[in-house]
Parts: structure tokens; C-alpha cells; sequence
């Protein structure tokens, strides 16, 4: 797609947003190489600000929203970067040698600069582990333009497999819903920067007392019931306790399986709570 206010692509342009730092930066100063707000109007986009990743992250379909916030909520990659460019360098021989036409940008003889969705990073351990990832919409691959996507999908995959990084292609009908929607639940529960809370932090004191009160306790009732009478124990506004526990959720402190389709009316002995584990926001991301 062609950005706003970039009539024609050109080599001068490529130049030009390369210089001004797109597709480049490491962790929070990571800039994708197109951004939401400069792709034309196809379709819907999300802007989310991550709090794993500490930057807004520029996503371009609903495909892409939904595996970000399974990459996002696995904890597998601590770095993680939307539109990460390839070299096109690279990516022309690659064509070449496939026997595949390379991308053009629309109505130029000018090579795209091709993306790939996703690209996961893991500096743990003292290893240095790479994941690429690639969403589609598994009706587009039987549409009409589905011959231009698997060209894509073949130089991508090619580019990554000589760098011995997986590649790994994510369609929308493979994706389990009821674990999308769970974690986009569990992920509004997170106590946003300049929100009106009762004191500063209290939600996250009271996910504290909650994972004590949890760990220390047994409980009967519903995940549902008790944040209820949590809220009522401790003169909480409606609503708090539910924040406290989809921040423990969040945290994976409190875990439970996700593909169940109510996760708030599991009774608490379905949950495991994970005393050893390092809470995310502890551990400051």
C-alpha cells in the first residue's frame, strides 16, 4: 500500500524514510517501517500501546491484532517487532532464484521494500533466539491475489530459512477465538498510566493482597463471586477486584485454561497459582 502524502515511490523516498529511522531501533525505539498512520485506508488498523514492549505498536488487520496478542501475552519474546523490514537486496536474488515475481509498489518499476509481520526476539539465557511470523486471513489465500501472496510468503520464508530463523505462517481460521477474546479480556484489566484509581497503584497493591489472599486461602466460589465479595471486604469501587485478578491473569500468577468461554465463572479450584513466578510488571516490562 502506498503511504499518505507519497504520490509515487521512489528510490529517493525509500532513501528518505530509511534515513528518518523507519523499520529501524531496538525494543521501545523501534519504529516500524509503515506505520497505521501512514497506510492508505484499507481495511481496519489497530494502535495499542504494549506495556510488555513499552511503545504503541502499528498494527494493519484484525489477523495481525490477534496474533500480537498471543505473541504478546506467551512471554516467549521480550522483544518483538511489527513490520520489520527485509532486505531487498536479499529479497530480489531470492525472487530471482525462485522464479517468482518480486512485489513492485503499485504503478512503478520501483522494488517493494518487503515486511514481515512479526519478528520475535529472545536474549534470555544468553542465547539470541529469532521467530518470524506472518498472519493472513485464510480467505486470502484462495482469492485472486492469492498467487501474489504465496510469492511473498515463498521469498519470506526463504529469507528467513537462510538466517535459520523459523518462519511461521498464522491464518485467522486457525487461531482459537475463545483464547483471543480471553486475553483481550484479561489485557483491558491492566491499570493504565494516568487512570483515575482510588489511590495511585491500587490496583496494583490489591492484585498483591489478592495473589496472598489466593495463595495462602481455599476458596469455593467462582472466580466471579469471590472478586465480588473481595470488592465488598475491602471497600473497593464494583468492578476493582475483577482488575486485580485479570492483572494476576495478565502476570500469569493466576492461571487457568483460557479456551473455556467464561473465565470469570470458573470456580477458583480450576486456577493454579504460580507463587514462583516473576510478575512482569516487577520485572518491568
Amino acid at each position: 500500500m502506498m503511504a499518505k502524502g507519497i504520490q509515487k515511490w521512489t528510490e529517493a523516498v525509500i532513501e528518505r524514510l530509511i534515513k528518518e529511522g523507519q523499520g529501524s531501533g531496538q525494543g521501545p525505539d523501534y519504529v516500524p517501517w509503515v506505520g497505521v498512520h501512514d497506510m492508505a485506508p484499507a481495511g481496519r488498523t489497530h494502535r495499542a500501546w504494549s506495556p510488555v514492549y513499552r511503545r504503541t505498536i502499528h498494527l494493519q488487520s484484525d489477523v495481525e491484532w490477534r496474533t500480537f496478542l498471543l505473541l504478546e501475552f506467551s512471554g516467549k519474546f521480550p522483544e518483538l517487532y511489527e513490520g520489520y523490514p527485509l532486505e531487498r537486496k536479499i529479497t530480489l536474488e531470492i525472487a530471482a532464484a525462485l522464479g517468482v515475481k518480486h512485489p513492485y509498489y503499485p504503478g512503478t518499476h520501483v522494488p517493494a521494500v518487503m515486511t514481515v509481520d512479526f519478528l520475535g526476539v529472545d536474549k534470555r539465557g544468553g542465547d539470541l533466539r529469532f521467530a518470524a511470523f506472518d498472519s493472513k486471513r485464510s480467505e486470502d489465500m484462495d482469492a485472486n491475489n492469492a498467487d501474489h501472496i504465496i510469492a511473498k510468503l515463498q521469498i519470506t520464508r526463504a529469507y528467513f530459512a537462510g538466517m535459520n530463523v523459523p518462519h511461521h505462517l498464522v491464518l485467522h481460521s486457525q487461531l482459537h477465538m475463545q483464547l483471543v477474546k480471553n486475553i483481550e479480556w484479561i489485557r483491558g484489566g491492566i491499570a493504565k498510566t494516568g487512570e483515575d484509581e482510588t489511590y495511585a497503584r491500587c490496583i496494583d497493591e490489591k492484585a498483591d493482597q489478592m495473589f496472598y489472599e489466593l495463595a495462602n486461602g481455599s476458596y469455593t466460589s467462582t472466580l466471579a463471586e469471590y472478586c465480588q465479595k473481595f470488592d465488598e471486604r475491602h471497600g473497593l469501587r464494583s468492578g476493582d477486584a475483577s482488575r486485580a485478578a485479570r492483572m494476576l491473569l495478565w502476570d500469569h500468577r493466576l492461571k487457568c485454561d483460557l479456551r473455556n468461554s467464561d473465565v470469570a465463572k470458573l470456580p477458583l479450584a480450576s486456577f493454579l497459582i504460580e507463587s514462583g513466578y516473576a510478575s512482569r510488571r516487577a520485572a518491568g516490562q
